[in-house]
């Protein structure tokens, strides 16, 4: 795990009320100037492939145009996933700019998420949902992405900055997996895939999906098993999904979906460090329900609830050479939750969303004496106001949780649409938390029952431009300013609230799409990313997180073929003498369309080379990673 080291400095409470004060005032603000008239909304804006640019749930909790969002967030579409060789979440989001993924090894190897420079350490900040799930686990707010397939997931929306207006303790941002909905073209379809690669890597998956009148299915399944691309990095995954709908009345929806996965790795990070004789073996297995009702109380007025239930478990077993393996402990939780949302809407004029949260559970951890519970229960509210070339946006959120006491995250933005090029700029200011771990909190050798919550306020400005139809430019600038950052307290020998850590940074993307053809195209993107955390007091810039990172990805696809290649690059700043980075590691992938035996068959094959130039990447050497290997596969969509 990366750590965050940092000396405490005195800072000014009052400037940071007052940002809070004055965003809260701007959501009241912007309620009783809900019915200004917009003269000239903004249009539709395009991709630069000419497709209308989608709607981003995670904003506001409910779907909000991408031009009247304030927030720097990313979406990866499934489109965009297809030309990634890519088999998990975790692969996927490499390639986001301000996204670092830090993978404990190779394939299977755990894998989480910082965003634009926030902690890996004692408060992870990146709160992970699923189907509005929370996946991050209870003592150890942290969810391994290696474990969530692609399969069922229909985009990605990173949030980068504070989203706890909207989400509670997600001070450094939101990763909102949004999954597959039922094909309404036909009722039945899907597809199967199967692959084998280098290490003994066999990848399987396929999916279901059709509608039938008011009932809508999707399911789809995933197995994964390799022997590991060096001695004991061995894993097996296995994951089932299912989605159904069915319509009620005229306009309201029941949704059901019910997820499973588990799987095993192996670990040999121990070992590595030449200080055990032992490597790891983790067991993982997580499954969750949520059914949701929504309903349209009139034509401008939606209301939606839902309930969920999710459990998850994590098994850490010691393996020997010579002995027999010891169980070095175990970890199981249960978590129960509701939402509640009511969303009024005057199309081009006001958007204005009222909301619930509740989530208690409870967690269980072998080297504690007790079972221990928690329970957060959140109310919030924004607004979307369109004035003229104007997008002003507000929002304010209160959670109370049994552990830490209450916080209010209050956020205010505007969007400014500019009149040449479909420009436009934005610009927020948030207050965020990120909740300490209760494993922190109830450990009985280093826990501190006062802990307190990691706050911050998050200042983002940013642009885009289209100079010409196929190319599109991005900008983003962002400042942090975080307080009571939880470190480890070597004098009272306990975690403590006794640090504060600054972070700023740039990033910037463009991409192109330019048509070759009447049915071919060229697809260009680069994206850089500029990160400097700062101890507050010193000036020092803190280690180990990353400070550069590069993203460039090509592809060219006709009908029948498509080939891509994507490369990133990264300064980790490190500390670990060890370190061989700063060098582009390549992967490429191509898909080829073969003759349908059939009107109703689509069967296509794939191959893919990962790290094409065998680079010799490293960050740390307990965290060793694959050279160059190959992989191919058959697909038929019917």
């Amino acid at each position: 795990m990366r750590h965050h080291k940092s000396a405490s400095v005195k800072r000014c409470p009052s400037c940071k009320f007052l940002i809070g004060l004055w965003a809260t005032f701007f959501l009241f603000l912007l309620l009783f100037t809900s019915n200004a008239i917009a003269d000239d909304p903004p249009p539709a804006r395009l991709n630069p492939d000419g497709s209308i640019e989608i709607s981003i749930t995670s904003y506001t909790r409910e779907e909000t145009p991408r031009q009247n969002v304030a927030a720097d967030i990313t979406v990866v579409t499934r489109d965009e996933i297809e030309k990634i060789p890519a088999q998990n979440v975790a692969e996927v989001l490499r390639f986001i700019p301000g996204v670092y993924v830090e993978f404990n090894g190779g394939l299977g190897s755990q894998a989480t998420a910082s965003i634009q420079g926030s902690s890996f350490s004692a408060a992870p900040e990146v709160a992970v949902y699923q189907d509005g799930v929370p996946l991050n686990m209870l003592a150890n707010p942290v969810t391994n992405l290696s474990y969530i397939p692609i399969s069922s997931v229909e985009r990605i929306e990173v949030y980068k900055g504070s989203a706890s207006s909207a989400w509670g303790t997600a001070m450094g941002g939101v990763i909102n997996i949004i999954t597959r909905e039922p094909d309404p073209t036909k009722p039945f379809g899907g597809t199967l895939q199967s692959s084998y690669g280098s290490f003994d890597t066999f990848r399987d998956s396929g999916s279901l999906s059709g509608t039938d009148g008011r009932f809508g299915y999707f399911v789809s399944f995933d197995y994964d098993q390799s022997n590991g691309f060096a001695p004991r990095t061995s894993f097996q995954q296995d994951a089932v999904y299912a989605k159904f709908n069915y319509s009620v009345g005229e306009s309201g929806r029941l949704n059901f979906v019910v997820n499973h996965d588990e799987g095993r790795n192996e670990d040999p990070s121990a070992l590595l460090t030449h200080l055990y004789d032992f490597w790891e073996d983790f067991h993982n297995n997580r499954t969750y329900e949520r059914l949701l009702y929504e309903t349209s109380l009139s034509n401008n007025v939606i209301y939606s609830i839902e309930g969920r239930h999710q459990e998850f478990g994590l098994i850490d077993d010691h393996l020997f050479d010579l002995k027999p393996k010891q169980n070095a402990w175990d970890y199981g939780e249960e978590l129960y939750g509701i939402s509640s949302r009511l969303s009024y809407e005057l199309k081009d004029r006001n958007h204005f969303v009222l909301g619930f949260d509740g989530d208690w559970g409870n967690y269980a951890y072998s080297l504690y004496d007790r079972d221990y519970a928690t329970g957060n229960w959140a109310m919030y509210a924004n607004d979307t106001v369109i004035v003229g070339a104007f997008s002003l946006i507000g929002g304010v959120r209160f959670d109370n949780n049994i552990d830490f006491g209450s916080e209010v995250s209050p956020m205010g933005g505007a969007v400014y649409h500019l009149p040449w090029y479909d420009a436009l700029i934005r610009a927020q200011v948030a207050r965020g938390f990120a909740a300490p771990p209760p494993g922190l909190i109830h450990d009985p050798t280093v826990g501190n029952k006062d802990l307190k919550a990691e706050t911050a306020v998050n200042f983002q400005l940013g642009g885009e431009i289209h100079p010409i139809k196929a190319l599109k430019l991005e900008v983003n600038l962002f400042d942090v300013d975080v307080d009571n950052f939880i470190n480890f307290d070597q004098t009272a020998f306990k975690w403590n609230n006794i640090d504060k850590v600054r972070r700023q940074g740039l990033e910037a993307r463009m991409s192109a799409d330019i048509p070759v053809g009447p049915s071919s195209k060229f697809g260009l993107s680069f994206g850089s990313t500029f990160i400097d955390v700062q101890n507050t007091e010193t000036g020092d810039t803190v280690k180990d997180v990353p400070r550069q990172i590069l993203d460039i990805s090509g592809s060219f696809s006709t009908k029948q073929f498509t080939q891509s290649i994507t490369g990133s690059f990264i300064d980790n700043n490190s500390s670990f003498p060890e370190t061989r980075d700063q060098i582009f590691v390549f992967d490429y992938l191509a898909r080829l369309k073969l003759p349908s035996p059939g009107k109703s068959l689509s069967p296509s094959i794939f191959f893919s080379v990962h790290n094409i130039t065998n680079a010799p990447y490293l960050y740390r050497e307990v965290f060793p990673q694959p050279g160059r290997w190959f992989e191919g596969g058959l697909r038929c969509e019917f």
